[in-house]
């Protein structure tokens, strides 16, 4: 994965201290924080709903356009149908369907084996299917009349669902465990045994041991490590990973990080959550930003550029055995792990790479940042964002691994139904300029564009997920294949990148002086 890591000079300059996000149903004390909440509204303009991206309905232009994407901004609610109606008829007529098979499936399913061949002929031969499911459904509640004949067949035996339906039909859940919320499947029968047992005893603090370490008086920067007391090193080193790495691996909300890095690690007794933000991340992140400076303190060995980032990716590695952060699931230690693991990987040891990059996907898992989220499920907006952006920066990854590696994607397309991540205007521009010792640059100044990137590159991710699985499935290697039925698998692949290819923004083709990791996407 060094052409990975290499390929991840891409930018974003020291960013701004964010405003705190309120969350949803707590009540905000700040007038301003409020005013800067997203608002909702009722059409966005026409570019934004192309591309799928935040609209704020600002007239004449939105943010998106004026300051993102420097697009034209055009506004056309007529040609929004969605909550006008204008479908009614059509939708209430495909429900109405929808409950008649699925009424028709369920009695197929539950009636005894001899009475199936003559339900399905009773189908197959009746005028109306609705007349035989609502005759299903009649009997089932005991609302038929007596004087009406009704077919022994309707009789269903689906008044009661057998153990197994009821068991396959369990829908997951996702549950707060060790102050980590995780997902426990429906067939599992860790889901039987309720909250309780994790409610009553208090969750412990997988940092309790570090806290001897901060001093009362420490800077807000250099309480995440023990590596170095120098703020500027450490501020100086996030930035560099901002700038040249953050913006291709987009896996992390930065806004959200930002807000917890400089506020600084709690004190003891402290009641503040490390959430966004803990001593295993700022360490890794740390690890990686030693790699685009020349700075003496980047070096765990001062004139040895071969020993960059080693200092902090040793701190990085004793947090997670001596606190045990392996076992406990949390958002920054998949981001941390993912970002340890393509660490590994621009130093030539790729096998220790590979196993961070399976910790990291395996703790996506656990924590069911693949699945999207149900009404029910008590995640605020920015938790949700976080899940979200955290997956498919895991999913980049993956990728970025299995085409190094030759190797089957650990993450395949099937286990997800999590929707990508938002674009905030907001966010998106912030303005990119090229950092380094010296500096800023100002000569390719620009919108970052940061989300809008990883959202496309996201989708290019599916589409290399399907062609690396037809070439490195190893159950397929073996298979004697015509040569047309590989041609054929190629050209549907071909199809879907030129797609990929002619749909993507105008604002986000190659050009002179493009972003890095714009460029990098291509």
């Amino acid at each position: 994965m060094e052409a990975a890591a290499s390929a991840s000079h891409a930018a974003a300059a020291p960013p701004p201290p964010p405003a705190k996000k309120g969350r949803r149903g707590k009540k905000s004390t700040d007038e301003d924080e409020a005013s800067k909440k997203r608002r909702c509204i009722s059409s966005a303009c026409v570019p934004c709903r192309k591309r799928k991206s935040k609209c704020d309905g600002t007239t004449p232009a939105c943010s998106a356009c004026a300051a993102v994407y420097n697009t034209e901004c055009i506004y056309d609610p007529n040609s929004d149908h969605r909550r006008k109606g204008v479908y009614k008829k059509e939708i209430d007529s495909l429900k109405t369907r929808d409950s008649t098979l699925q009424t028709l499936i369920q009695a197929i399913l539950n009636y005894p084996e001899e009475d199936v061949p003559g339900l399905v002929q009773q189908i197959r031969t009746c005028e109306s299917l609705d007349a035989v499911a609502e005759a299903i459904l009649a009997k089932e509640t005991g609302e038929d009349e007596e004087d009406e004949p009704v077919s022994p067949l309707l009789v269903p035996a689906v008044n009661k669902p057998t153990f197994e339906s009821q068991l396959s039909g369990g829908m997951g859940e996702l549950r707060l465990e060790d102050g980590s919320t995780r997902y426990i499947g429906g067939t599992s029968h860790l889901i039987y045994l309720g909250q309780h047992n994790n409610e009553t005893a208090s969750s412990p603090d997988p940092y309790a041991e570090e806290q001897p370490y901060q001093q009362v008086d420490q800077d807000p920067y250099c309480s995440w490590t023990t590596v170095t007391s120098d703020p500027e090193l450490v501020q100086h080193l996030i930035s560099m990973y901002f700038c040249w790495h953050y913006s291709f691996f987009t896996t992390l909300p930065k806004n959200l990080f930002m807000h917890e890095f400089q506020a600084g690690k709690p004190p003891p007794g402290s009641s503040r959550r490390m959430q966004y933000c803990t001593p295993l991340l700022v360490n890794a992140m740390l690890a990686l930003g030693c790699h685009f400076t020349s700075l003496p303190g980047a070096r765990a060995v001062r004139d040895d550029s071969a020993t960059a980032g080693d200092h902090f990716f040793r701190e990085a590695k004793r947090l997670i055995m001596e606190e045990d952060l392996h076992e406990v699931p949390a958002l920054a230690t998949v981001q941390a792990l993912a970002l340890m693991s393509v660490r590994e990987a621009g130093c030539g040891r790729e096998a220790k790479g590979w196993v961070y990059s399976g910790m990291s996907f395996r703790m996506a898992c656990d924590l069911g940042l693949n699945l999207g989220l149900h009404s029910k499920d008590a995640i605020d907006e920015a938790e949700e964002d976080a899940r979200r952006i955290t997956f498919w920066g895991c999913f980049l990854f993956d990728k970025c691994w299995s085409n190094y590696m030759g190797r089957m994607p650990q993450l395949s397309n099937n286990i997800i139904t999590v929707p990508k991540f938002d674009v905030f205007p907001v966010e998106d521009a912030e303005t990119w300029s090229a950092y380094t010792d010296s500096g800023l640059s100002q000569a390719h100044s620009q919108p970052s564009r940061t989300r809008a990137v990883a959202l496309q590159i996201s989708k290019l991710c599916e589409i290399s997920s399907d062609l690396m699985r037809s070439f490195y499935n190893p159950t397929e290697m073996d298979k004697t294949k015509g040569k047309q039925t590989e041609l054929k698998k190629l050209s549907e692949i071909h199809v879907r990148l030129e797609t990929w290819r002619r749909e993507l923004p105008k604002e986000l083709e190659p050009k002179e002086g493009g972003l890095p990791h714009m460029l990098v996407m291509q």
